[in-house]
């Protein structure tokens, strides 16, 4: 997969998929760093599709307040009305619609390279916490360090969406991420620490009400795991254990 191949859109590229997979970077336009080198890199090792913003920041970054209007956009928070139980594209900019009926399409062509008719679409992201290598957020929080997580009566007001995969498919992932990341880097895997993505403004959440019933997970990736020297490391590790869990 090559640069030459990707299909230029109004947001940024998008690149077919063979398998059951789907590579989403929403803040690779400035906000979350390296996080388009990890998605390609990503989707090439899965022969996933994969769908990148690169022209949008979020309405925090500084970048954004030094361009025009017209480029600030937050791609991984949708305006969902419980009024009318539906999203509401129209208070977006016409770019992050085209975006996520992109991923859509895509995820109905990965479906017929799955074996239980169901997507699997990852959020590659950037953060900076000490000590965790990847955060995981599927609409959970950890309670500590353990597989233990907040019930649906502990969780706050704000969380109006639902579990993203399978508990035992988060277990298992994690297992297979935290074994290696803390041999080899020290670093642990946590579950919701950075973000969480219980919210129905959340991208993963998408994947479970328009209708829709596929699986999907955001990846927060410490910086350190995105520099250039890491890379090979992080993809292989995210592709094997990807594979392994789904």
């Amino acid at each position: 997969m090559i640069f030459e191949q990707f299909e230029r859109t109004n947001y940024g590229l998008k690149h077919a998929g063979n398998s059951r997979f789907v590579i989403v970077a929403p803040h690779a336009a400035g906000d979350d760093w390296k996080t388009a080198r990890v998605a390609r890199r990503l989707a090439e090792k899965l022969g996933a599709a994969l769908v990148i913003n690169k022209k949008f920041f979020r309405p925090t970054n500084k970048k954004a307040n030094q361009r025009e209007q017209e480029f600030s956009e937050d791609f991984n928070k949708l305006c969902w009305s419980p009024t009318y139980n539906k999203y509401l594209w129209k208070r977006k900019h016409l770019e992050i619609k085209h975006f996520y009926k992109d991923i859509a399409e895509y995820c109905q062509q990965a479906k017929a390279a799955s074996a239980d008719n169901r997507a699997i679409v990852v959020y590659i992201h950037g953060m900076a916490v000490k000590k965790v290598g990847i955060d995981l957020g599927v609409g959970l929080r950890a309670k500590n360090t353990g597989n233990r997580f907040l019930n649906k009566w502990e969780r706050p007001e704000n969380n109006s969406g639902v579990i993203t995969i399978k508990i035992s498919q988060l277990k298992k992932l994690r297992a297979l991420l935290q074994k290696k990341l803390e041999k080899d880097y020290n670093l642990a895997v946590s579950v919701g620490k950075k973000y969480i993505g219980w919210s129905k403004q959340s991208a993963i959440q998408f994947h479970k009400h328009v209708p829709r019933n596929d699986f999907a997970l955001q990846i927060e990736i410490n910086r350190k795991l995105r520099q250039y020297k890491n890379l090979n490391y992080l993809v292989d590790l995210l592709a094997d254990s990807l594979r392994a869990t789904f």
